[in-house]
């Protein structure tokens, strides 16, 4: 508890503009991640074979934008820092942690970004100036990716394990007292997730998203407890891979249910408009 306390402070001085929830939820990833290590193994190792296919099929390789670094477990960051000239992770939190182990591992050309790839204060300020003018449509597009235009010779944008994130964390802001819920539309985190997709789809380099789109909650015996739609309605791209990850294996969450999240891989990403 006393390092988690330390590993928060740190991360809060050095990120001053994120929030205390995201730098929580980060901390928190990390410690699962260390107790399901076995767990996740194969996870991250066919998130990372997904995202080196992505990698072979650039034939120039000037930048390369991971959305969701995280833990840079799942993200083969070496081989992104050998064959692009730049590397831009983006989160909403980078730790210290990660930040040190690059810097320790000597990659000159990989840079941080922080920031908050959601759309969700967009999505506010667009839902209050409908409210104010009556107006059902406003003639814009969310946009949650337009900063990507403002780097120079993007040539691959990999989203990582982030768009079923940007769901829950708009969930949770939702139920907050600040979360805005009285202006936002029903369909809130449905549009934060096609806004997601939608900006990977408009994106004029090669794109690939690897992301878990549902999950089933069941019993040692078998037995169904809970599934989910974690993309909330909005069709998926069509997957070049898809597997099973344990996020919360028997004894994590509960003694004697498990979660299993079903995840795809999908390359030049396209939407259903």
């Amino acid at each position: 508890m006393f390092a988690d306390a330390l590993l928060f402070a740190a991360t809060r001085l050095i990120s001053p503009r994120s929030r205390g929830a995201a730098i929580r939820d980060a901390i928190g990833l990390r410690a699962r991640a260390g107790r399901c290590r076995t767990a996740w193994t194969e996870h991250e190792a066919r998130t990372r074979a997904a995202i080196e296919r992505a990698i072979d099929g650039v034939p120039v390789r000037r930048t390369a934008v991971v959305l969701g670094s995280g833990l840079l477990r799942d993200v083969p960051i070496e081989r992104l820092s050998n064959m692009f000239n730049k590397v831009v992770l983006v989160d909403i939190v980078h730790l210290p942690t990660v930040r040190l182990k690059l810097f320790f591992r000597r990659y000159p050309n990989v840079t941080f970004m922080t920031r908050d790839i959601s759309g969700y204060d967009r999505l506010v300020e667009q839902s209050r100036i409908k409210l104010a003018t009556g107006q059902r449509d406003l003639g814009v597009r969310l946009d949650p990716l337009g900063f990507l235009r403002k780097i120079d010779d993007v040539d691959l944008v990999i989203s990582a394990n982030v768009l079923s994130q940007i769901a829950v964390g708009a969930e949770i802001r939702l139920r907050t007292k600040v979360g805005q819920a009285r202006v936002m539309p029903e369909d809130a985190v449905a549009q934060l997730v096609a806004g997601h997709l939608d900006g990977l789809a408009q994106l004029p380099c090669k794109t690939v998203i690897v992301t878990d789109v549902s999950y089933v909650r069941r019993r040692r015996d078998g037995g169904i407890v809970e599934t989910r739609d974690l993309l909330h309605g909005v069709k998926p791209p069509l997957p070049s891979d898809a597997w099973d990850w344990p996020v919360a294996p028997f004894g994590e969450e509960a003694a004697d249910e498990e979660r299993i999240h079903r995840v795809i891989a999908a390359e030049d990403v396209a939407v259903d408009l």
